[in-house]
């Protein structure tokens, strides 16, 4: 019963670190209206370092499960198989678990709208430098030069 405690421990710590994250990418909305160039990077380097734990506490969790199977006898691993020998703890772990999905579904719903809302302020950025500095006058997007069309104008009719 070791092995299933410790994941229960490890679905809990993973819950606690989503739960963490979504407070966090919450708060990205306001880095994005403010154009906090810094506070986003910075942002992003924690994201990576949520990116990173949440990877490490999956492998421990699948690790804790299938060490758990075999102190159980079990040749399958499922929360149906492992509740006919422990139901008590895997109601515990199936609870933890809807929360770790739950919390994931919201953090993608709030990664989506983030990821919208920068499309938005690049798209603003990007409005208010092409009415500032005009259409260049010297090259296209492709890099060739523009055909000029030149006009005379005579006073004699």
């Amino acid at each position: 019963m070791d092995n299933i405690e410790r994941a229960i421990a490890t679905s809990q710590r993973l819950k606690a670190a989503l739960d963490a994250e979504v407070v966090r990418a919450q708060g990205e909305r306001i880095l994005l209206r403010k154009f906090d160039v810094e506070g986003l990077l910075a942002r992003a380097t924690m994201r990576g370092e949520f990116n990173a734990e949440v990877l490490r506490l999956e492998q421990q969790l699948a690790q804790h499960l299938k060490d758990a199977g075999s102190e159980l006898g079990l040749s399958e691993v499922t929360l149906e198989t492992l509740a006919r020998k422990a139901p008590a703890e895997t109601a515990i772990l199936r609870e933890a678990l809807a929360e770790v999905r739950a919390l994931a579904g919201a953090l993608s719903e709030l990664d989506d709208l983030n990821r919208r809302l920068a499309q938005r302020a690049t798209a603003c950025v990007r409005g208010y430098l092409s009415a500032v500095t005009g259409s260049s006058a010297g090259y296209d997007k492709r890099g060739t030069a523009p055909a000029v069309t030149a006009s005379t104008f005579s006073g004699r009719a």
